[in-house]
């Protein structure tokens, strides 16, 4: 019989092996300051850990993208702050600590899936198959022929393609942390452990708090659990599960205010053209129908065979993710939007699957054929991991960072400019932010775009689709609009990515050109006064949102009143990074108009009294003072009510986890 002392020893070593694999197909990220991949959006994630390392105090508004925007509809900050922890810490740069992690976090998928599967079962060669087939197969290489394209070919490393190319780190990290959440709630909600019953609302809080695609990847796991679960749960471990996700909610909830979740629902529709409505009713017909008969096949083999409840649970997992990203890919459903995105979901839960099956049918082989059949599949691990080590070297090779464009345009744009905002072109505006605090009329990321009329904009400006001989018009009636001093531009030899111009010589001759080299230029954009702030009669304001970018009559007036010298000057400083003021005189019938995007959370004071921050249909703010004549205006962000009843939930969700940890125990464990 095994002693607990050599089953220690004996998963210690799976644990060794399975980091060591992993660590050493990405050991060019674990001191890599920048790479080649200037492509991914890597750059953005940056951005947001530089800045929230240098501003630990005060991180309540960001001004830098989308003519600013509350910190926490910027991104979910669990990863960032994680980043710029260990900057703070250790003294890295952003990049390196940014690097370091994610190198981390991609082993630390193989080892959260291997202990998921050994709690499932108590089976470690099982365990140790799905961690190493997840560690060294794609199978989304095997089943879709653009990926295997995409990748490089059958036997490529996809989820670290999506890693380095793509810049998945974020989401690489949710996923990683699946496993555990699933096991945390195992214990919480099955076993009555209280120990899980603590830890799992905080487990769900932080796939939350990490990246929205990993959330909605949790979301399908805890479903599939969900699924696994039918016939054995409880009412109690039901209304236990529930009560563990209401208090994940709450103590997330300071961070991912209802502000922000109906922001980020809209977005992630708008960014694809996916409707979360009825558009997609026989795709989930279908899907409800499959979950059904794998619910019958479990119900019938439960009888004759005991399947663990992991093998239940990865098949559904299989399934959901399979559903959403394979389906996507073969007929087009969009079950969600960004459906490609989840291949990193189904490639850890397949891979759990596939393992279960792999070694059930190993083990009904005689004992000569399973050693030979080992024998085999160690040697192709060997060789899938030296090829998965030479492929990640390649994909990751260091650059200087000075000499590419992104880092030359961004410092031309902070020499010029530095606190002037300006819109800076495709790849340029992903990475500017990591080399400068030049704010930014664009900026990443989709998730937290704060109006629609934003992407009308960016995308005229970029296409001038259908407007002729006014396309540089009605760009800069676009770029006066939301107050942009400056644009930047590449022609299709530059060496930025993205190239996103469709006439990237509109402005020669229109603009004055301030930098230039090769087919990257920067031209100013004269406005009446750098500052984001005008006083304007408040029937200029835009009357309606334009239905499209060439719908310019809504904003010629608008913008002839921003521009016009008849009007009273203003001047605009920042106090801190959430506070500013205004200096002004207005008149009757004049309102102060504010070039920064709308919340909630603004409120204006004038005199010691509390004036209504109001919106107009481009998304931005103004005010009207109650006083004529001279006005100073102090403009202050404290997120508003919604801050206070975020509070509150916090509160409420520890409360709760509490009264879980007393209680629940006391019910009966499911059958």
């Amino acid at each position: 019989m095994e002693s607990s002392r050599q089953r220690f020893t004996i998963l210690s070593a799976y644990v060794v092996v399975i980091f060591a694999v992993n660590a050493y197909v990405c050991k060019p990220l674990f001191n890599l300051e920048f790479s080649q991949r200037m492509e991914s959006i890597e750059g953005s994630y940056m951005s947001i850990a530089r800045w929230a390392a240098a501003n630990w105090s005060d991180l309540t508004w960001f001004p830098l993208w989308f003519n600013g925007m509350p910190f926490q509809k910027v991104y979910q900050p669990g990863f960032h702050f994680t980043v710029a922890g260990l900057s703070t810490l250790l003294g890295w740069t952003p990049q390196h600590a940014y690097h370091f992690l994610t190198a981390i976090t991609y082993g630390a998928g193989a080892l959260t899936l291997f202990w998921l599967c050994y709690a499932a079962n108590h089976d470690r060669v099982q365990a140790l198959a799905a961690a190493l087939l997840y560690s060294l197969i794609s199978p989304a290489c095997f089943l879709v022929p653009l990926i295997r394209a995409d990748a490089g070919g059958w036997l490529s490393p996809r989820r670290y393609q999506i890693l380095v190319h793509y810049g998945e780190g974020p989401h690489i990290s949710a996923v990683a942390l699946i496993p555990i959440v699933i096991l945390l709630l195992h214990g919480a909600v099955s076993l009555r452990n209280r120990v899980c019953i603590a830890l799992a609302p905080f487990a769900l809080a932080a796939v939350a708090l990490t990246n929205w695609p990993g959330s909605m990847g949790l979301t399908m796991a805890v479903l599939a659990y969900c699924l696994s679960q039918i016939g054995v749960f409880r009412i109690s471990s039901w209304l236990g599960l529930a009560a563990s996700g209401v208090a994940a909610y709450l103590i997330a909830s300071p961070w991912l205010p209802p502000s922000v979740i109906s922001t980020v629902i809209r977005n992630a529709q708008q960014s694809d053209g996916t409707s979360l409505g009825a558009t997609q009713l026989w795709p989930r017909l279908i899907l409800v129908a499959a979950c059904a008969v794998l619910l019958f096949v479990f119900k019938k083999t439960s009888a004759k065979t005991n399947v663990n409840w992991g093998l239940r649970f990865f098949a559904f997992f299989t399934l959901l993710t399979g559903a959403v990203s394979l389906g996507y890919e073969w007929w087009g459903w969009r079950l969600l939007p960004q459906a490609h995105r989840f291949q990193v979901e189904f490639e850890m839960a397949f891979a759990a699957t596939l393992a279960y099956l792999l070694i059930w049918s190993i083990r009904k082989l005689p004992p000569r054929i399973q050693i030979i059949t080992a024998v085999l599949l160690v040697a192709f691990g060997a060789r899938q991991l030296l090829h998965y080590a030479r492929y990640a070297q390649r994909l990751t090779q260091p650059i200087e960072i000075a000499s590419t464009i992104e880092y030359q345009m961004a410092k031309a744009f902070e020499a010029n400019f530095r606190d002037q905002r300006v819109f800076a072109p495709g790849n340029v505006s992903l990475w500017m932010n990591m080399f400068t605090d030049v704010p930014q009329m664009a900026g990443c990321c989709d998730q937290g775009i704060p109006n629609q009329e934003y992407r009308i904009a960016v995308y005229t400006i970029y296409t001038g689709q259908n407007a002729g001989a006014r396309d540089a018009e009605i760009c800069l009636l676009w770029l006066r609009a939301y107050g942009a001093n400056a644009i930047g531009m590449t022609g299709p030899n530059s060496t930025e990515f993205f190239k996103p111009y469709w006439n990237w010589k509109k402005f020669d001759g229109v603009l004055p050109e301030l930098w230039q080299r090769g087919e990257n230029v920067i031209y100013r954009v004269p406005r009446k006064s750098a500052d984001p702030v005008r006083v304007i009669p408040k029937s200029a304001i835009t009357s309606r949102a334009p239905e499209n970018g060439l719908d310019i009559e809504p904003i010629q007036p608008f913008v002839s009143a921003l521009e016009d010298p008849s009007m009273p000057a203003a001047r605009f400083r920042w106090v801190n990074r959430h506070e500013a003021v205004i200096d002004t005189e207005t008149s009757a019938g004049q309102v102060i108009f504010l070039q920064l995007s709308y919340d909630a959370g603004w409120k204006a004071i004038a005199d010691g009294m509390v004036l209504p921050v109001m919106t107009d249909p481009l998304g931005m703010s103004y005010v009207e003072p109650v006083k004529r004549g001279r006005v100073q205006l102090r403009l202050i962000y404290d997120g508003g009510s919604e801050v206070e009843l975020t509070r509150v939930f916090l509160g409420l969700g520890l409360m709760l986890i509490a009264a879980l940890v007393l209680t629940l125990p006391l019910y009966r464990r499911s059958a």
